[in-house]
């Protein structure tokens, strides 16, 4: 019979523990020890805080949703290691191998990841005991999506290509990192030490810098407002083919799918783009007016300046969009019903930086504007009421 809280047997807890209690032993010398390997193991959803595991092979061992606060990961190998959700705050992976790890939204809080290889993984055909036969030859960049980095210790440490789309890096030390081909897409470096860090051709779009991160992408000669490619002209052949998309119910054309793509005030008013994906992009100062963005999805995107008065925003996905100064003036924000589920999709506006925009909307149901920045911004009561705004930065004044 599983655990009711982490779905796990115990047996697989017994043999766990067991193995744990073996390496702890190893590492400190004792008699009876033996180092640890716990490739492709399901350790996932458990409480392992302070868990000695240095030195450990983990390859491809999942701890998606684990407390490993405090935990020793010392130089241990954790390539293609599962960290979803995992809470790492406080713990030490000096040294470690994480090629390849996913750690989306994990919290890193104060973790000490000096030295650690943070590169893309490449895993030949692997044959375990937990994993008899040899499964397929993989490579995976290493994730860390809106992960909390918060006061991280990254010194030294070797982030080349690495995802951190709308990670948190706020006073994280990045001392002689490597960062080269880094997403730091919608990524908070405010307050980051980045003294003789190496950004070369790192791709920044909505990127929060600090007068010093200004200074220093000046002195690099980095565009601190993002160099991401335009589309040009083939936005609009995109644009028609979703159309088609829409009117057939997509028996025909094609969805819009833009991802890391410059739309920089591009000409967008009175445009149907519900159900469209168009993350990571930079729509500063786009004309957005009167547009239909209903169960759109512009997670992460630059929309500082933009214009979506009169939009339709119903259960548009907004997480972490950088909206400062734009206007929302008259827009509708309301939930969409969804089949069988008993609640509306609401829309979604958690992690938004809205300083100074004008949120006067229309109307508005349900929003969830958790831990959002409204710092300066306009808003009304159609907005206010019953809007989710646990651990947001609320304005001093309501219009």
């Amino acid at each position: 019979m599983s655990h009711p809280a982490t779905g796990h047997s115990a047996a697989h807890i017994a043999e766990l523990k067991r193995r744990l209690n073996s390496h702890r032993k190893w590492v400190l010398g004792a008699r009876g020890g033996m180092q640890a390997d716990l490739s492709f193991h399901d350790m996932s959803r458990l409480p392992l805080p302070g868990v000695v595991l240095r030195n450990a092979k983990l390859i491809g061992t999942s701890f998606a949703g684990s407390n490993l606060s405090r935990a020793d990961l010392k130089a241990t190998v954790l390539m293609m290691a599962e960290f979803e959700g995992a809470d790492l705050s406080q713990a030490d992976l000096l040294g470690a191998d994480l090629r390849g790890a996913c750690f989306n939204g994990a919290n890193l809080a104060e973790a000490n990841l000096a030295g650690a290889d943070l590169r893309t993984g490449s895993l030949g055909a692997v044959s375990t005991k937990n994993q008899p036969s040899p499964g397929a030859a993989i490579t995976r960049q290493t994730k860390l999506v809106d992960a909390n980095l918060n006061r991280a210790i990254l010194v030294g440490s070797n982030l080349g290509n690495c995802d951190l789309t709308g990670a948190e890096l706020v006073d994280a030390d990045l001392s002689g990192a490597d960062l080269t081909g880094a997403i730091l897409v919608s990524t908070d470096l405010s307050g980051a030490t980045l003294r003789n860090t190496t950004l070369t051709g790192a791709v920044l779009s909505g990127t929060v810098l600090d007068a010093d991160g200004i200074a220093l992408m000046a002195e690099l000669g980095i565009n601190p407002d993002g160099n991401l490619e335009p589309l040009g002209e083939r936005l609009f052949e995109l644009l028609a083919h979703h159309q088609d998309w829409l009117d057939s119910e997509g028996r025909a054309g094609q969805r819009l799918e833009l991802d890391l793509v410059d739309l920089s005030e591009a000409p967008l008013a009175e445009v149907d783009l519900s159900a469209a994906k168009i993350q990571r992009c930079d729509l500063r100062n786009a004309n957005l007016a009167g547009s239909n963005l209903m169960m759109a999805d512009l997670s992460h995107s630059n929309l500082s300046g933009a214009d979506l008065s009169g939009a339709n925003l119903s259960g548009c996905a907004m997480r972490r969009v950088n909206l400062t100064g734009a206007s929302l003036r008259d827009s509708i924000l309301l939930g969409v019903p969804l089949g069988d589920i008993d609640r509306p999709w609401p829309t979604n506006l958690q992690y938004a930086r809205l300083n100074g925009c004008d949120l006067r909307c229309r109307a508005a149901a349900g929003v969830i504007l958790r831990h959002a920045d409204l710092t300066g911004a306009r808003v009304n009561m159609a907005l206010m009421n019953g809007s989710d705004t646990s651990g947001a930065k609320l304005p001093t004044t309501r219009v």
